[in-house]
């Protein structure tokens, strides 16, 4: 009997792990923090830049590392950005989407399904780290469907090939 409640112990253990991971919330790096720092420091391309972030989430996933950026760095206007990091190599920019130019709501459509599987591959609940990507990636997809060409999207960079 010990043997079996052991076994059940271990496999609710087992679930539980995973669940708990994805219920658990990112956080915003403190300000003047070395994470901060190094998130921003990737994020500009010139050296005058200011950001107001909206959003700014982090979230580990064993030794991967995501991070979502949303807000405005004043020059260019408005972007959102999905960031990685592997162990301790640096930050690189893999997605985003900025204010100017448009894209297809098809072209959408996929550049955010992209992304709502890369953060889902972390663990992570998608909408805790990127506030209603969920809602928006079935939006595009809703238009794409009624009219593949409308421009849904700004500027696209990165996601998928």
């Amino acid at each position: 009997m010990r043997g079996a409640r052991t076994l059940v112990l271990a496999t609710a253990l087992l679930f539980a792990a995973p669940l708990a991971a994805r219920d658990a919330t990112p956080y915003t790096p403190a300000v003047g923090s070395p994470e901060r720092a190094a998130i921003i420091e990737t994020l500009r391309t010139h050296p005058d830049l200011r950001f107001t972030f909206r959003h700014l989430r982090v979230w580990h996933d064993g030794d991967r590392v995501i991070a979502y950026a949303e807000g405005d760095n004043g020059a260019i206007g408005g972007f959102k950005i999905i960031l990685t990091r592997e162990g301790t190599t640096g930050w690189r920019e893999v997605w985003g989407e900025g204010d100017g130019g448009s894209d297809s709501c098809a072209a959408g459509a996929r550049h955010y399904g992209w992304a709502l599987a890369l953060i889902t591959s972390y663990r992570v609940a998608p909408d805790r780290l990127f506030p209603e990507i969920t809602e928006q990636t079935r939006k595009l997809e809703q238009a794409a469907k009624s009219d593949p060409e409308l421009q849904c999207v700004g500027d696209l960079e990165g996601g998928p090939e």
